[in-house]
């Protein structure tokens, strides 16, 4: 299995309203919007990055509501509502400067425009009644919250919502009529409770909108890091069921092992940089050919690598398929070796039988494999010389029509015995 590289947070929001990549990198609204959304959050974790961008949003999108309320005051008749225009004009500033809080620590931001909300709308109602729909507000703000505080700070959320509810229930009951009522007509008071409403189901939607996308950005990568350490078909059923063990047989399968000759002494004259370099170069090679090859990929340990073909997908060619490549595998090492200016010599071990494989581990799991013929694999790729593919008797039978073999010299191999092998000729 081959890494897949890790996308960029997903903090683009604007940017991911459109698919062409081209153009969102060469749209200046998208550019503006995207740096705008991203101030203050910089020296964070990633978690804490995410909500005060949310944070962020929610300041600009209730800036840009509380503009709208000012012109119409505004328009509509300046004197009687000068102090109602003054106080969205002072809301819409407080709330713009929402990235400049985070600089104290990830709750001020969200402290300071809750206060702000809480105050405001309460004010606004005394001035304009109830009939205006302003402590509608009050809902959305119980809502946003959580997303602004995040589920670690529920002590403040519980606050925030027995504020909230505490102003609309006293707004309900304080200000049937307002102190600037008897300037407003019938037509506008109708104008201003469908600003309300409309306002406060826009930046909920926006906000919730985001927050849906990063929980599906978070299970996307949650995803792609279980596909890059799991096969597919585990992966899935892994994330079905979390609580079942994962444990099937295989009756036939081949496994292979392979590592480099005279890594240790190779590892002592080398930088640690370039040895992490060479190793990073080979097993990528051997990578791409497994995921061609459609085998699996076990682990590597230091400079050994373990695959595996017919587990967990049934093959009815896997000797073939793991045969092709131990040949590729060979050929990558020569590759890298004229890359690298360093002789790297694999031996292979190659055994063919029944395998056991599973889930193994809850905190940090890994997909597994065992049995006689994973220990044997083991101890013919170690009893092995530089270059050779050994292979054992039952995968010999398989692939003796294929392929060129002759018999390896018998050896008692370590908790197994003398057991009949075979060594590649030619591929």
């Amino acid at each position: 299995m081959t890494a897949e590289p890790e996308k960029s947070d997903p903090l683009e929001i604007f940017g991911h309203l459109t698919k062409n990549t081209h153009r969102e990198a060469s749209n200046p609204f998208v550019r503006w919007s995207d740096w705008a959304l991203r101030l203050g959050i910089g020296g964070y974790d990633r978690d804490t990055r995410r909500r005060l961008l949310i944070v962020n949003m929610a300041g600009y999108l209730s800036a840009l509501s509380s503009l709208a309320f000012a012109i119409s005051f505004a328009l509509q008749n300046p004197s009687a509502f000068k102090w109602l225009i003054a106080g969205n004009l002072l809301s819409a500033v407080l709330t713009t400067t929402a990235p400049f809080w985070h600089r104290y620590n990830a709750l001020a931001s969200a402290s300071v425009m809750t206060t702000m909300v809480a105050i405001s709308l309460f004010f606004f109602v005394s001035e304009l009644g109830r009939d205006s729909g302003i402590q509608l507000n009050y809902i959305g703000a119980v809502a946003i919250a959580f997303v602004i505080f995040g589920l670690g700070h529920l002590r403040i959320v519980a606050l925030v919502t027995a504020i909230c509810i505490a102003g609309n229930i006293s707004c309900n009951f304080l200000f049937e009529t307002g102190r600037v009522q008897w300037a407003v007509e019938d037509w506008f008071m109708a104008q201003i409770y469908t600003l309300s409403a409309s306002t406060i189901m826009i930046i909920l939607a926006a906000i919730v909108w985001y927050a849906f996308r990063v929980a599906a950005d978070a299970e996307a990568r949650s995803r792609r890091l279980l596909d890059n350490v799991l096969p597919t078909t585990i992966a899935d059923q892994l994330m079905r069921e979390p609580d079942e063990p994962i444990a099937d047989r295989f009756d036939q399968a081949t496994v292979l092992f392979a590592d480099i000759v005279g890594f240790t002494d190779m590892s002592e004259r080398l930088e640690a940089g370039e040895m992490l370099l060479l190793l990073n170069a080979l097993f990528s090679e051997f990578d791409a050919i497994g995921t061609e090859l459609d085998t699996e990929k076990i682990k590597t340990i230091g400079d050994a690598y373990m695959a595996v073909s017919g587990v967990p997908n049934l093959a009815d060619n896997h000797a073939q398929l793991i045969m092709k490549l131990a040949i590729g595998m060979l050929a990558a090492a020569e590759k890298v070796s004229t890359e690298f200016g360093h002789q790297l010599d694999l031996r292979v071990g190659i055994a063919t039988g029944s395998i056991t494989a599973g889930v193994i581990g809850k905190a940090k799991f890994t997909y597994d494999v065992w049995s006689p013929t994973v220990n044997l694999a083991a101890r013919l790729e170690s009893n092995g010389e530089p270059g050779d593919i050994h292979v054992s008797d039952e995968t010999y039978r398989q692939l003796k029509s294929y392929y060129s073999f002759k018999r390896a010299p018998s050896k008692n191999l370590k908790g197994i015995g003398r057991v009949r092998s075979w060594l590649l000729v030619d591929s």
